[in-house]
Formats: C-alpha cells, structure tokens, sequence
C-alpha cells in the first residue's frame, strides 16, 4: 500500500513538473542525469528563476526598445509636417484661409447680434410682404417686382440702407396701387388654354376684367386666367358698363380674394342645372305646374271676359243678348207673365244651367295645386334612397358622392312648393270671379222675380176700380 502511494506521488509531481523539466533539460546537461525526487526539484527551481531572469531581461529590454520607437515616431511626424509645409504651399493658404472664413463668420455673428432687432424685424416684414406681394395682382401688371424682392430676401448678409429703402419703395407702390384703376396691356390666359395679349381693366387689387370677362389672378405663376363660366350675367353687364364708361360713377364688382370668389361662384348651378338634378320627377313637376297654369290663364281670361260682357248686360236689361250668361237668363223669362208660377223654378234653372260654364276645370286646377308637392315629397323619398344608397356603396368620407341624392331631394321639393302656391292662388282667383258672377245672376234673377211680383200687385188694385 505505501508503494502504491509513493508511486503516485511521484507521477503527480512529474506531471506537474514535466514543462518545467523540458524547459530545464533544454539547458541542462544530459552528462547530469536526475537520479531522484530532490534534484528534480532543485533542477525545477533553478530553471524557474532562470526563466524569471530572463524574462525581465526581456522586459526591461522591450521598454528601453519602446521609448525609443516613440521618440522616433515623434520625430518622424515633425520632419513629415515640415515637409508638407514646405513641399505643399497650396495646403498652408487653404488652411489660412479657412482661418480667415472662421474669423470672418465670428465677426458677423458678433455684428448680427449687436444688429438683431433691426435684422429679424427686416427679415420678418420683407418676408410677410414678399408673400403678400406675390399674392398681389399688381404683379401680373409689373413681374419685374418679383426680382427686386428676391434680392432683398438674401438672408445670408445684412441688410443695407439701399435695401432697407428698396422694400420700402416697393410698399409704398403696392399701396399706391392698391387704390387705382388701371388699364394695361398684358397676358391673358384663355379658357382653351392659348395666352394672348389683352386690355386689361384692373380695380386696385381686387379686381380684373378683359373684353367684358372676368380674370383670376394665379398667384404660383404671376398670370390672369380667363375664369371657364362667368358669374352671373348682372355681374357681367355691370363689368361691360364700367368698361364702356368715360369717367361715370358706376358700381363694380369687387373681389377681395383676387378673382378665387368669382371662380367659385362659377361653380354656382345655373336654373337649367338645378332643374336637371331634380330628375325625372322634377320634369313632371313642372309639366303639372305649365299646365295648371295654362288652365288658370285661360279660365281668368274667360271670366273676365263674361265679366265684361255681364256688366255690358245690366246696363241695357231691355236688351237681352244670348252671349252672356245674364243675358240666357233674361231671355228665358221674357215669354212669362206676373201670372205665371213656373217663373221661379225657370229662372233657378236658367242660372244652374249657367254654374258648370262658370266653374269649369276649377276643380283640375284645385287637384294639380295638391299633386305638386306630394311629388315633390316623392322625389325628396326617392333622392334620400339614392344618397344612402351612395353611403353604403362608398361611405360618407366624401360629400360629393351623396351631393346628388340630396339635390334631387331638395329641388323636387322646392319645385312642388313653387307650383303648387301659385296654382292654389290661381284656384282662389277664378273661384272668387265665378262665384261673384254666379252671385249675380242670383241678384239678377231675384230683381225679375221682384218686378213680376209688383206688377202682379199693381194690377191686383187696379181691378176693383174698374169694377
């Protein structure tokens, strides 16, 4: 057991032992051999601290060697930049005048910051008004402005006098101008595209006419457009009247937005245009009103003519004539005597015989006045179909899409109102003649029935005389 020990003590020692013992039998001599434990190891320690020797020797060796590879580098670099100071002559003045740029930028930070409330203020107004300016139509009249305040925008050097000067000079004539009417000649774009050198009429800023059309100023391109659709024809014949005048005081037309109102009164529906977005059913609408209103025509007329012809009858009732109504009346009691019963009953017949002539198509009139609106309530049921229809097929993100709908709800309805109003006073009018003449017949009929009766009596008295 203790062999076995010992045995493995040694093969541990020599394995821990063996780089050393190769490194140490490197020097060692092989006339030495290592008969045991104890010179192995003292072999071991000698060969440990003559590596440690040689190993600082190393070190010490490799700094010396570094501090003079560095003083070498350094030297080095100097003879490199004095080279290139020399050898590069092109190099040395950029680098001065870099230095010089850098010096120069200081100085004007230091000068804009000494300058700070005058230069914002500059920058600030020549800025507001470049924008104002260019929205201006002046610009379309004198475009060589525009370069005058470009110039005065470089921001990248201070302001002069001549510029401060210049921005004023340009206020002042965009003011003085703002309150002038001018004539000039000038480009004009067409509505089909073509430019051609026009008269132009400007009112200050506002306003701008060409041959009696209205321009619209662009301000991203410095032109005057022909607007597609002119405004309302009022609108144009005051511009044709105030071109054509010599110094007379006229109203005109003044747009404050440069011509963009106009443009989007254009886009006004004309009476046609309405009347089309009112559909099938609008058309109907209006076949019904044209027609009652032929109706109510022709019945007033008529009237109005029985009228005459009745008021022509009372003042000659000796005479009666079978072309007025009063007239049949007295004609057909004239064959009766004050005797006679059958009088009553044939002048009450006279006169209803006469009421259907009178009255005639009122109640046509009456029953299209009341279908009027209730198509227009049709067409407004039937547009809201049509604009929800629209929203379940495309969403209610874009009103144009149910614009449409709701136009067509609107125009029905508005055209039914518009008919039947008028139909319905029309309806009141011949009502009210017809019953004023029917009311005179019954006057007319009673006053003969007045006379009879009288005779009747007077003749009563005078039999018991004779008698």
């Amino acid at each position: 057991m203790k062999t076995s020990i010992n045995v493995s003590s040694i093969l541990l020692v020599m394995l821990f032992s063996l780089p050393s013992l190769l490194l140490a039998q490197q020097p060692a001599s092989p006339s030495q051999p290592i008969s045991n434990l104890d010179e192995l190891l003292e072999t071991v320690k000698q060969n440990r601290q003559q590596e440690a020797q040689l190993n600082k020797q190393r070190e010490q060796k490799f700094i010396e060697q570094k501090s003079r590879q560095q003083a070498l580098l350094a030297e080095a670099k100097k003879q490199f930049e004095a080279s290139q100071k020399g050898n590069n002559p092109l190099k040395k003045q950029t680098t001065e005048n870099a230095e010089r740029i850098k010096q120069a930028q200081q100085a004007l930070l230091k000068k804009k910051q000494e300058l700070g409330d005058i230069y914002s203020i500059y920058t600030a107004m020549a800025g507001d008004f470049s924008a104002a300016l260019k929205d201006s139509m002046v610009t379309a009249q004198k475009p060589e402005r525009t370069e005058k305040l470009a110039a005065l925008l470089q921001t990248e050097r201070l302001a002069s006098m001549q510029d401060l000067e210049q921005l004023w000079l340009l206020v002042q004539e965009e003011m003085t101008e703002s309150g002038k009417i001018v004539s000039f000649e000038g480009p004009v774009v067409t509505r089909d595209g073509h430019v051609e050198n026009r008269p132009i009429l400007r009112v200050g800023t506002f306003t701008a006419f060409s041959e009696g059309d209205f321009l619209r100023y662009i301000p991203e391109t410095g032109e005057l457009l022909e607007l597609s659709r002119q405004p309302s024809s009022r609108y144009v014949r005051d511009a044709d009247a105030f071109l054509a005048s010599s110094g007379q005081v006229l109203p005109v037309v003044i747009d404050p937005t440069g011509g963009s109102l106009m443009g989007l009164m254009t886009y006004v529906p004309t009476l046609q245009e309405r009347v089309e977005q009112g559909g099938i059913i609008g058309y109907i609408i209006i076949g019904i009103g044209l027609l009652g209103l032929l109706i109510t025509l022709w019945r007033a007329l008529y009237l109005a003519v029985i009228h005459l012809a009745m008021r022509r009858q009372r003042a000659r009732l000796d005479q009666p004539s079978n072309k007025n109504p009063l007239g049949r009346v007295l004609l057909s009691a004239a064959g009766f005597k004050a005797e006679d019963d059958k009088i009553q009953y044939t002048l009450d017949e006279a006169v209803l015989a006469e009421i259907p002539r009178l009255e005639r198509s009122h109640n046509l009139i009456k029953l299209l006045a009341a279908i009027s609106p209730l198509l227009g309530l049709l067409g407004t049921v039937t547009g809201m179909i049509v604009t929800f229809q629209a929203i379940s097929l495309f969403g209610s993100g874009d009103p144009k899409l149910m614009a449409g709908g709701i136009s067509q709800a609107l125009v029905t309805t508005v055209l039914g109102l518009v008919v039947a109003i008028p139909l319905l006073f029309g309806h009141s009018l011949v009502s009210s003649l017809s019953g004023n003449m029917v009311q005179r017949l019954d006057e007319q009929s009673a006053g003969i029935m007045a006379r009879l009766m009288e005779s009747k009596s007077n003749s009563n008295l005078d039999k018991p005389n004779e008698g």
